[in-house]
């Protein structure tokens, strides 16, 4: 009997080795899960239901054109933007020169006033230095029209004439010539 025994104890020894390994493999198959093969049907964003593959590769394609677009249109915004940034560098050179020129011309107005104030007052010097200038002329021909006629009471006639010849001859009325500093 202990012949027999030992055989059927192996056997079930090993039949229950086996059990256990089939039943290790299937446990741990359990906690694994398996991959999903697809996810279909697929929502876009859009709205559009994708149902089959072939859907799914026409979608990744029409993805990855406008992908392209819109990176063709963010080069161009990138390329007005610096093209956009240049005219504004330009644009504050010019605005710094148009400045610098603005204060130039100002500085010569400022200038110019000056001069035409200071030309004013040498004007305004001029006329009074005339005004006196003409009334010491009119002083004068009084003098000499009074001493005129004290020397034709006296008789001395020819002398009187040739002084008075002489002296008009040398002497220019500025009451007659007016100037005028305002032309």
């Amino acid at each position: 009997m202990l012949l027999l025994a030992v055989p059927l104890f192996i056997g079930t020894f090993f039949f229950a080795l086996v059990i256990f390994v089939v039943f290790t493999d299937f446990r741990n198959s359990k906690s694994i899960k398996s991959p999903k093969i697809t996810e279909l049907p697929l929502i876009t964003q859009t709205g559009q239901i994708i149902n089959t593959v072939e859907d799914l590769d026409m979608h990744i394609e029409l993805l990855t054109s406008q992908i392209d677009e819109k990176e063709k249109e963010v080069e161009g915004l990138k390329t007005q933007l610096e093209a956009t940034e240049e005219n504004l560098k330009r644009l504050s050179d010019t605005t710094n020169e148009v400045r610098k020129y603005y204060m130039k011309i100002k500085s010569d107005i400022n200038k110019n006033e000056v001069e035409c104030k200071e030309l004013h007052n040498q004007m305004e010097d001029c006329l009074d230095r005339q005004l006196r200038l003409r009334e010491e002329v009119n002083e004068n021909v009084k003098y000499f029209s009074s001493l005129l006629g004290n020397m034709e009471s006296s008789g001395d006639r020819q002398d009187i004439d040739k002084d008075y010849e002489m002296v008009s001859a040398n002497f220019v009325n500025p009451c007659k010539k007016k100037m005028s500093f305002y032309k």
